[in-house]
């Protein structure tokens, strides 16, 4: 959701196809849900806006310029567009070192911009990784401790805009109620993180 409170975007699947889908408010009322203009050809989902509601980052299959059109998951990288006016720019990807030959997925950016996303190892566990944004790009990413790595598997994890929690959901904890729970940790000052809470 923009911050002002009148976009709201939103991933669905449909018969195979992820899209992601918008809708507006004017007057009060909302616009029928319809397929966003940047999505619908590729699979795109896990819409993320900044709380300044300036980038987008979400996201997408799409290939990079040079590279050959696949279908599926061949690719999944994080992919940004930038606030202009009303509207948003062309999705560009975010590119390294965020992205890298290994799928990215699941972004949530904080207010000064640090980007926490996951990425898929090669035994296909997923780890919660995070990188700050300084003087203008994103630093080498940081692999987070095991107290928001924690479990078996862990993915998609949101993080406040204010850095002061994130909740993961994650698999493989004894304290488990079954499959995937959710769990928040709190980030204290000196940048230490809490024991899981679920």
């Amino acid at each position: 959701m923009t911050p002002d409170g009148a976009e709201i975007y939103f991933g669905v699947s449909i018969g195979g196809r992820m899209m992601i889908m918008e809708t507006k408010e004017f007057d009060g009322v909302w616009t029928e849900p319809a397929v966003a203009p940047f999505s619908g050809r590729y699979l795109d989902i896990e819409p993320a806006i900044s709380p300044d509601g300036e980038r987008f980052f979400f996201l997408s299959t799409r290939p990079k310029p040079g590279q050959v059109e696949k279908p599926g998951w061949a690719y999944q990288d994080i992919w940004v567009m930038d606030r202009e006016g009303e509207a948003w720019s062309e999705p560009y990807n975010l590119g390294p070192p965020v992205n890298s030959e290994a799928p990215e997925f699941y972004p949530s950016v904080t207010a000064d911009g640090t980007l926490y996303f996951t990425r898929e190892g090669e035994d296909r566990i997923s780890s919660t990784y995070r990188s700050r944004w300084i003087d203008g790009a994103y630093a080498e990413p940081e692999l987070l401790g095991p107290e928001v790595n924690c479990g078996s598997n862990r993915y998609n994890v949101y993080v406040a805009p204010d850095e002061s929690f994130a909740i993961v959901p994650a698999a493989g904890r004894e304290d488990s109620l079954g499959g995937t729970d959710y769990y928040v940790v709190f980030r204290s000052d000196d940048d230490t993180w809490s024991e899981p809470i679920n």
